[in-house]
């Protein structure tokens, strides 16, 4: 057996028998019931405004927070609302849309959102599978959740933000409330902080997501987790609460006293010019809005110089890409996380003196090991193989779904997350490319991820995606999607002998290049691989 050591003297993490544990760091809960914690810190800081809408400059103060989050699980609790009951909330980030997700944890419900762009056909499937008991949702949504509650003969309420004759208006759900009744307000007790608070979503690149379970420790571990930066009271992100960062960070934004700034969706000289404006600090971003920002042009025309802090996650944020940003932001400092819905968490995280090419190294209070495909064995240092973790803080499976948390979750606890990747001796980790992803020609494994990092660095390259497409000889040729800068002159040609004269014979664009408009994306930010193939069988079909 291996003896316990410290890597190098600049890590957080020790490394036994090739499993890499992060520094333990014990987190004292003095709360069981998130919801409590929210409305206490709401009270004890009633001016503070936690809420601006960057369209209308409305504010909400905590008090106005509170008062609104409390009337709300009154209302629920008058219809009927208990622990583990689950209600569903469909809305982008407008004001109010966190209303019902407070008030669900006050009463020890189980919140869960929902992608706002669905159709009929996942309306079905997310009502399904989690079986609420309420909605709240947006106006133009209405329809397809009646329609869909029809088909599947589920009785369910419908509470609109905003006016239908076909839903309950939010603004009721706030009426008729005793003054009394919202300054006696308690929380319901949660009887195991274990049990599920948010059902989440897996992103679904390959099929419908799957309902992640997140617990109560969960939340409130994430919640009062002090990152290891600066203090920086005014953040952006622009991920919805389907992602399951939309929920934690408002939950963190919250208990820890940051404005949350509020815009529906993102936009490149939209966000520049709210980091301006507000004198951001801390921003978060997938690698798909920061290479899109970066190639827009309008980080040099809005001065961006307060933001301190970058987190990248979500994706793959390459080396080059990095570097670009840093160069533009030169008082910021970019971070990688790589993590997953599945662990409520960064598995791992990079260090400012670590390569570009690393997602970093392991996370306190979380183990990583790599392990061989074929025969499940423990890998060591710069052996690529799939990469495994457990943490306190992990999901206890999927909701409904005892077949696929099985598939995910070994008998000893480990989640598996389809992932390739290595790590050095110096225990810093580096992504290789998804494990389903992997095109083979001839037998042999091409990372799409390599060929996307190349045209990446073409400077009329926005963005960029590799799929493998059937072929008879070869068994599957590589095909690249690729978003140019608006009026470059970049041809498909252009990009095949980039990729012809820099890499390997087995890593040449044979299916061609197929430039887009937009990159079709999955609810939770990442570029849909699904549709990415289905949009070249139709093309190849054609030619």
């Amino acid at each position: 057996m291996v003896v316990d050591k410290l890597i190098n003297d600049t890590s957080n993490f020790i490394t036994k028998d090739n499993i890499l544990k992060g520094i333990e760091k014990p987190v004292s809960l003095e709360y069981t019931n998130i919801g409590k914690l929210l409305l206490d810190r709401m009270k004890a800081k009633p001016d503070f405004v936690g809420q601006i809408d960057v369209i209308t400059e409305e504010t909400y103060t905590f008090a106005e927070m509170f008062d609104r989050t409390v009337k709300c699980a009154l209302w629920l609790r008058q219809e009927g609302i208990k622990a583990n009951d689950v209600v569903a909330v469909c809305s982008s980030n407008i004001m109010d849309s966190f209303t019902p997700i407070f008030a669900s944890f006050s009463l020890a419900a189980i919140s869960t959102p929902w992608n706002t762009e669905m159709d009929i056909r996942e309306a079905r499937f997310f009502m399904k599978l989690s079986n609420p008991k309420v909605v709240f949702t947006e106006e133009s949504l209405v329809d397809t959740l009646i329609e869909a509650a029809k088909l599947e003969n589920h009785d369910i309420k419908i509470v609109v933000f905003g006016k239908t004759s076909n839903a309950i208006p939010f603004s009721k759900v706030l009426e008729d409330h005793k003054k009394s009744d919202v300054d006696n307000f308690e929380c319901s007790p949660v009887d195991n902080v274990y049990d599920t608070a948010i059902i989440a979503y897996s992103s679904g690149t390959t099929g419908l997501p799957k309902g992640v379970q997140i617990s109560h420790y969960a939340c409130l571990y994430q919640a009062v987790f002090a990152e290891n930066t600066k203090i920086c009271n005014i953040r952006l992100w622009m991920t919805p609460y389907f992602w399951i960062t939309g929920i934690l960070l408002t939950l963190k934004s919250t208990i820890n006293y940051y404005k949350r700034l509020l815009y529906p969706k993102f936009e490149e000289e939209m966000m520049c010019k709210i980091i301006e404006k507000y004198k951001v600090t801390w921003l978060l971003l997938s690698p798909s809005m920061a290479n899109r920002i970066m190639k827009s042009g309008y980080l040099k025309k809005y001065d961006l110089s307060t933001i301190e802090n970058i987190f990248i996650t979500g994706g793959i944020f390459n080396a080059e890409s990095q570097r670009t940003l840093k160069e533009y932001l030169i008082n910021a400092t970019i971070t990688q996380l790589y993590g997953s819905t599945e662990m409520c968490n960064s598995m791992t995280v990079q260090k400012p003196y670590h390569k570009f090419e690393s997602i970093g190294t392991v996370s306190k209070n979380v183990q990583v090991k790599i392990i061989d495909v074929e025969t499940g064995n423990t890998l060591g240092p710069n052996k690529t193989g799939e990469l495994l973790g457990k943490s306190l803080i992990m999901t206890k499976g999927y909701y409904n779904n005892p077949e696929a948390t099985k598939e995910a979750i070994d008998a000893d606890g480990w989640f598996h997350t389809g992932d390739l990747a290595y790590y050095d001796e110096k225990g810093q980790f580096f992504f290789v490319d998804r494990l389903k992803e992997m095109i083979k020609y001839r037998g042999y494994q091409v990372s799409p991820c390599e060929i996307e990092n190349l045209l990446q660095t073409h400077p009329d390259v926005v963005e960029t995606a590799v799929v493998g497409v059937p072929n008879l000889q070869d068994d599957e040729h590589p095909i690249a999607f690729v978003i140019k800068v608006p009026g470059s002159k970049v041809t498909e040609r252009e990009l095949q002998e980039l990729v012809a004269k820099n890499m390997t014979e087995r890593n040449h664009l044979r299916a061609g290049v197929i430039f887009l408009e937009k990159m079709p994306y999955t609810p939770s930010e990442k570029i849909s691989r699904r549709e990415l193939k289905a949009i070249a069988k139709r093309h190849l079909s054609i030619q």
